[in-house]
């Protein structure tokens, strides 16, 4: 995957003072296509790490899990 190939793949939705205001990016483009999942990924990383839900000590998981042999 290059940056030429990524490049080719996206393109810019300007407005009639010439700003661009969007992006529109090519999911044909299979560099683009990969590079946006790991993007994806990224923000469902983050997620949860925001996630509020309480979490379970590594030593209280080695509990349970030996308590289920």
């Amino acid at each position: 995957m290059t940056t030429a190939t990524i490049k080719q793949g996206i393109s810019y939705v300007t407005n009639n003072r010439g700003k661009q205001t969007a992006v529109v990016f090519d999911l044909k483009n299979k560099a683009v296509k990969e590079l946006m999942e790991d993007f994806m990924d990224t923000l469902d990383a983050i997620d949860s790490l925001n996630d509020s839900t309480t979490r379970k000590s590594l030593e209280d998981v080695r509990k349970i899990l030996l308590a289920s042999k």
